[in-house]
């Protein structure tokens, strides 16, 4: 038996990609484009408790498109979702 209860929100983690140099025409041989540093992370809260909801919520606020990878990262307890504060179905940054 199992003493966890349902998570109440979500802490929900969006990856954009690190931006790429566009490839120039400027006559030296073509060696693909050069990634500029590492890919950004923004953290979410979410008071949706089911968590695929919760990622289709945080993609909609966001207005992320296709490219950006999100998923949830760990669950939130009604007391956490309480503090933070938050209603039921609002995501904000975290």
């Amino acid at each position: 038996m199992s003493d966890k209860t349902a998570p109440a929100g979500w802490v929900v983690q969006l990856t954009l990609p690190a931006p790429i140099t566009p490839t120039g025409a400027n006559g030296t041989p073509w060696i693909g484009p050069a990634i500029l540093g590492a890919p950004s992370l923004q953290y979410f809260n979410v008071a949706i408790a089911d968590a695929d909801m919760a990622v289709i919520a945080t993609r909609k606020h966001s207005g992320s498109n296709s490219e950006v990878i999100i998923g949830v990262v760990r669950a939130l307890s009604a007391a956490e979702v309480a503090s933070i504060p938050l209603s039921v179905g609002e995501v904000r940054r975290a």
